[in-house]
């Protein structure tokens, strides 16, 4: 089984800070391949930023399926473009923010997810309205730790963990779901500390992928309809003849 996670930014240094932690997670027999984007912002904090990643984001996924790769992973806590990656190719593509809290739901009846900042909050909370979710969920906190910040562990897991314990206590949480990829290196230690269940969105996207890839499933074309292929003025070009 061959796995692609694209994380959705320009920074090599984040990159390189987070490709370890995703080939521990793969099971064996899964041949993972982790990249970034070749242009676009640095991370991924805003609605601008989400606008910036688009074309990039879709070549990258139309050059997983030409490789051959069995599924896709959008490596990011606010699923962007992913109603666009679903349509644009035919493999399976999994997220993290969605991944994770179907997993969460399985685990307890309310949820919080704790952002990065208070842009990263918002993206958060305007997804998981569109995917009908807010039923469950218990509070959307943020930590105020910029992306590029997060591999600093100590301060990082200290902020994140005084989020995740009044969203226990004041919100009435069953689950955390952590709302950024970036926070998986304080996964674990934040598991150690709650005494509720602690899903890593980074995880829960590549288990996903993982499974859909087993069951011989991808997304509905019902749902997920290929896009129409018009001259298109504005990018110059058809999208079936996009080139990486």
């Amino acid at each position: 089984m061959r796995i692609k996670i694209i994380i959705p930014n320009a920074s090599e240094d984040f990159l390189v800070s987070q490709i370890e932690q995703r080939r521990r997670a793969a099971r064996q027999g899964v041949d993972l391949e982790v990249v970034c984007l070749n242009e676009g912002p640095l991370s991924l904090e805003s609605g601008v930023d989400e606008a910036l990643i688009g074309r990039a984001l879709l070549l990258e996924a139309r050059k997983a399926e030409r490789e051959g790769f069995d599924a896709i992973v959008i490596d990011a806590a606010s699923d962007p473009l992913l109603r666009a990656v679903r349509e644009f190719v035919d493999i399976p593509v999994t997220s993290a923010l969605e991944s994770a809290v179907l997993y969460a739901f399985t685990l307890g009846d309310k949820i919080s997810v704790i952002a990065s900042l208070e842009h990263a909050a918002r993206l958060i909370r305007d997804r998981l309205r569109v995917y009908e979710f807010q039923g469950r969920v218990a509070s959307i906190r943020f930590a105020s730790v910029p992306v590029l910040d997060l591999h600093h562990p100590e301060q990082t897991a200290q902020a994140i963990l005084k989020q995740a314990r009044l969203a226990v206590d004041e919100d009435g949480a069953d689950v955390i779901v952590l709302g950024n990829t970036g926070m998986s290196t304080e996964a674990e230690v934040l598991q150690q500390e709650l005494e509720v269940p602690v899903v890593d969105p980074a995880v829960a996207g590549l288990m996903m992928a993982t499974s859909l890839v087993y069951m011989g499933l991808s997304q509905s074309r019902r749902c997920y309809p290929p896009p129409p292929d018009p001259d298109k003025a504005v990018l110059g070009d058809s999208f079936r003849d996009w080139e990486y």
